[in-house]
């Protein structure tokens, strides 16, 4: 099979996934419908392209397993026993379930994790294939907090409002407990972790080609996770506390890393 390289068509081609997935998302929140097909298609699109371009389909593949895994386990710990989150539950708003976890729960997971992973790994300028030695442990750090940042938006959303999970014992974070933070964290660092470690011990970190385009638009996406929580107060009259709230958190959060992110690709030396 031919190697897929970074060069201008692909660069164009995420471009228009990243569009559409701005535009659609975005028109879709202001319309109260903020889980459109098509912009979660052209998400997914996005990251399984860009991590193919950056990592191939074997080494996607192994962060897609391991990501699988390692959080259906947690999910299912904590619904079972009330570890690493906290004692909740699923409703059936998310559809099918492995076991006690929606399908969907993994998936968000894998594609905005991917996001996280490369965020951290701009960050800290690991622009290569595989991993730097110095980096094998910060990257998973990192992009752990930039995880939770997300988490930490959306949560009171999705539950207290939303009804898409329930937390049984309620929670001092407009209904989420602090523990589901910790829990979050100690997840996607488990995540993250294994896959530093595997990246370094079988992924050689050679260089990548192409524009800086190719590393602006994991920022710009992950900003465009953002949107819901930004449009929110908006276009409610019910839960105000939560939406301006949540307002806040992202722009303080979410948005800023965003930003820097950007600042720092551009003022890199990529090649």
């Amino acid at each position: 099979m031919k190697k897929i390289e970074i060069n201008r068509k692909t660069d164009i081609l995420l471009a228009i996934l990243l569009i559409i997935y701005l535009a659609v998302g975005g028109i879709s929140n202001i319309l109260g419908n903020p889980n459109n097909l098509i912009a979660n298609f052209a998400f997914l699109f996005f990251v399984l392209l860009h991590g193919v371009l950056r990592y191939g389909i074997k080494n996607l593949v192994v962060f897609f397993i391991i990501t699988f895994a390692i959080s259906w386990t947690t999910e299912t710990l904590s619904i079972v026993y009330g570890f690493p989150f906290g004692n909740y539950h699923y409703t059936a708003i998310l559809g099918f379930k492995l076991g006690a976890v929606p399908i969907m729960i993994m998936i968000a997971y894998f594609v905005a994790g991917y996001l996280a992973w490369t965020l951290s790994s701009t960050f800290l300028g690991n622009y290569g294939k595989g991993i730097e030695k110095k980096n094998v442990f910060f990257v998973p750090f990192i992009a752990g907090f930039i995880m939770v940042m997300w988490n930490f938006c959306f949560d009171p959303i999705m539950s207290t409002i939303n009804g898409s999970w329930v937390w049984e014992d309620g929670g001092y974070y407009f209904g989420v407990p602090v523990s589901n933070y910790f829990g979050w964290f100690f997840t996607v660092y488990l995540i993250y972790q294994v896959y530093a470690l595997y990246l370094y011990k079988f992924v050689p970190n050679k260089k990548l080609g192409g524009n800086k385009s190719f590393w602006y638009f994991p920022a710009i996406c992950y900003f465009g996770l953002a949107l819901g929580y930004l449009i929110g107060p908006f276009n409610h009259t019910a839960n105000l506390d939560i939406y301006w709230s949540m307002f806040l958190a992202t722009v303080f959060t979410m948005v800023f890393t965003a930003g820097l992110n950007l600042i720092l690709v551009q003022r890199a030396k990529i090649d």
